[in-house]
């Protein structure tokens, strides 16, 4: 019988000691996720608070100040009235100045990329343009901008079926004294189905700045198939405008 008794006395301090230690687990866990709770609240009222300064300074900054906030605008208007008065001189001196060159194509030659021009009415004069190299090159008269305008008629009148398609190309080019290579201004390509007989009209248009003394050419890969004569309006002509000009040049 006393054996039994300090048996069961002994299981029973082995369950006391064994809850007492697990009580003790429990709480030094609680207490570690308390202080952990505390630190992150800790860390996000400190970025709140960084926040908000920041945000502070950025609406600070953005204020305008009165006195430079009207001294912007006076800039800004004086600025605005010089660009005015710049942009009144140079149309009052483009309307002055009427340079426009209207030329239609001859018939095209036999194996000539070139494409040759004249003036349209034939007795119509240019202001101050020059044709040149049987028609093949336009010379301008005065440095500046000038606006180009460039539509070729293509067709094909025959009535025998063919397959594929055909790739029309054709570039305007500058030639110029001091860089005698011809320089491309406006390159345009398009292509055409020619399972019948066509017909196709590009119109392209560019602004470019040339210097005086300039030559203006047209060249095509498919001249043979330029249609020329007829109503202008949708046929093959060349227009070259002046724009403006530019001091430096």
């Amino acid at each position: 019988m006393e054996l039994k008794d300090e048996r069961a006395e002994g299981l029973e301090l082995r369950e006391a000691y064994t809850m007492l230690m697990e009580t003790d687990a429990i709480v030094r866990n609680h207490r570690t996720l308390r202080r952990e709770l505390c630190i992150s609240r800790m860390v996000i009222f400190i970025l709140l608070i960084a926040c908000t300064v920041f945000c502070a300074i950025l609406y600070l900054q953005q204020v305008p100040n009165g006195k430079n906030n009207d001294m912007s605008k006076d800039k800004a208007n004086e600025t605005f009235a010089g660009y005015k008065a710049i942009s009144q001189e140079a149309t009052k001196r483009d309307v002055q100045t009427n340079l426009v060159a209207f030329l239609r194509i001859k018939t095209p030659e036999s194996n000539k990329s070139i494409l040759e021009w004249e003036a349209y009415p034939p007795d119509e004069r240019f202001s101050n343009f020059t044709l040149l190299d049987n028609g093949e090159s336009l010379v301008i008269p005065r440095g500046g901008w000038y606006r180009l305008g460039l539509q070729i008629t293509y067709m094909e009148e025959s009535t025998t079926p063919k397959e594929g398609q055909i790739h029309l190309a054709h570039n305007i080019t500058r030639y110029s004294d001091s860089y005698p290579v011809l320089i491309p201004v406006l390159s345009v390509y398009d292509t055409v189905y020619q399972k019948k007989p066509w017909f196709k009209s590009i119109f392209s248009e560019v602004v470019h700045v040339f210097i005086k003394g300039d030559r203006v050419k047209v060249e095509s890969q498919n001249w043979q198939l330029i249609k020329s004569g007829g109503d202008m309006l949708s046929k093959t002509f060349l227009t070259v405008q002046f724009v403006s000009e530019i001091e430096d040049l």
